[in-house]
């Protein structure tokens, strides 16, 4: 498999987040596909990347979701879908997602919305 090399200019969406009472910060990176200069709407394509941290830097839970959502970047860029990632992801008994990381890949198949 090769990996997607990401262009050095992307979009990014930042978006704060609280989970059982912590506080992360979710980055999603995608490429621009037209900038708005190829006579449409600016356009982006899916997201391909995501960084994630926790409001205590370098504390055990901040080098756990940078770490994890570092491994959900390149699986995205080494072509796994975004689907099986978020799927695969541990929920809760009502469904939503156990963990900050869970939370940040809900955003590759639901998008970006208030959090």
């Amino acid at each position: 498999m090769i990996r997607q090399r990401l262009a050095n200019r992307r979009h990014h969406e930042a978006i704060a987040i609280e989970h059982q009472g912590q506080r992360y910060k979710i980055g999603l990176g995608r490429e621009i596909l037209c900038d708005g200069s190829c006579g449409a709407q600016r356009r982006f394509g899916p997201i391909k990347e995501i960084f994630l941290s926790a409001q205590k830097v370098d504390t055990a839970a901040d080098v756990v979701v940078r770490d994890g959502a570092i491994l959900i970047s390149l699986l995205l860029q080494y072509g796994c879908p975004a689907r099986d990632i978020a799927h695969a992801m541990k929920r809760n008994p009502d469904g939503s997602p156990a963990s900050p990381l869970g939370r940040a890949a809900a955003f590759l198949i639901e998008g970006p919305r208030d959090a």
